[in-house]
C-alpha cells in the first residue's frame, strides 16, 4: 500500500478554486495533496517585439521560499526556468496563437505560477491550473470585446507518473508525492490535450534505463488520471469562475 493508502492509479485529492485572486483577469488556486499553487493570467501591455504575427503566451514559474524546507531563495534558478518554460509550451499548445488577435491587435499574456506550498508534482498542477487561469482571462477578453474569437483549441493537463519501490517490487503509479518522487526508479511528467495527443513526456531512469513496456504502462496511468483533471477543468470553466470543485 502507498503511504497515503492511495491505489497505484489513484490521483491525490484535486481541487480548482477559479477566481483565487481578485485583481487578476483570470486566477485559480490548484491543490493535488499537500502541493498548492496559485495560478493568474494577465495581459501585458503589449506584444513582444519580435513577434509578427498573432498573439502570445507565456509562463512564470516561482516557488515561494516558505513552500518547501530548508528556505527557498526567491531568485529563480535553472529549474524554475526550465519549469516555466515547460509550462509555456503547455499552455502554447491548448491555444490558438492566430485568434489572440482582436479589433485592438494583437494580445499578450503572462501566466503566473507561484508555488505556495511543495510537495512533489509542482510543474504538474501548474500546468493544469494555469490553463483553467489562462481559459477564464480568455473568457473575460471575448466578454470586454478584446478578442471576437475563443482561442482555446483543447484544454491541456499536466500529470506525474513514475516506478517506485513498494513492498519489495518496483512498480508504476500515478501522482507522485514527495516522498513517492524522491524514490522514483523512473520519474515521468506528462502533459496531454483533452481532445488527446501528447504535448511533452519528461521521464527519467533515476537508477538506469527503463523499456518501452514501463513507459506504456506509465502513459497509460497518465492518460487515466488526465481525463479526471479535465473533468475538473471543465467543471471549473463551466462554473462561471466560481465554486469549488474536488475529486479523489
Amino acid at each position: 500500500m502507498r503511504h497515503d493508502g492511495r491505489a497505484l492509479d489513484q490521483l491525490r485529492p484535486f481541487s480548482l478554486e477559479p477566481g483565487f485572486i481578485g485583481s487578476a483577469l483570470g486566477s485559480v488556486l490548484v491543490a493535488t495533496g499537500r502541493t498548492r499553487v496559485i495560478c493568474t493570467a494577465s495581459r501585458e501591455a503589449k506584444p513582444p517585439g519580435w513577434l509578427t504575427h498573432g498573439g502570445w503566451v507565456t509562463a512564470e514559474y516561482a516557488m515561494l521560499p516558505g513552500a518547501v524546507r530548508p528556505r527557498a531563495r526567491r531568485e529563480p534558478d535553472g529549474r524554475a526556468k526550465e519549469i516555466q518554460r515547460l509550462i509555456g509550451r503547455s499552455l502554447r499548445a491548448a491555444i490558438d496563437l492566430e485568434k489572440l488577435v482582436g479589433p485592438q491587435g494583437p494580445v499578450a499574456l503572462t501566466v503566473d505560477c507561484d508555488v505556495i506550498e511543495a510537495d512533489g508534482g509542482t510543474r504538474t498542477a501548474a500546468i493544469t491550473g494555469g490553463m483553467v487561469a489562462l481559459a477564464l482571462a480568455l473568457q473575460t477578453l471575448q466578454r470586454d470585446g478584446v478578442l471576437t474569437a475563443d482561442p482555446v483549441r483543447a484544454l491541456v493537463a499536466a500529470v506525474s507518473v513514475g516506478v517506485c519501490p513498494l513492498d519489495g517490487a518496483e512498480v508504476p503509479m500515478l501522482d507522485l508525492a514527495y516522498t513517492e518522487d524522491s524514490q522514483a526508479i523512473v520519474d515521468c511528467n506528462v502533459v496531454m490535450l483533452e481532445r488527446g495527443g501528447l504535448v511533452e513526456i519528461q521521464g527519467t531512469g533515476e537508477r538506469g534505463g527503463f523499456d518501452r513496456s514501463t513507459l506504456s504502462r506509465m502513459l497509460d496511468l497518465a492518460e487515466s488520471g488526465a481525463a479526471s483533471l479535465f473533468a475538473g477543468q471543465r467543471a471549473a470553466l463551466e462554473g462561471g469562475g466560481a465554486g469549488r470543485i474536488v475529486s479523489s
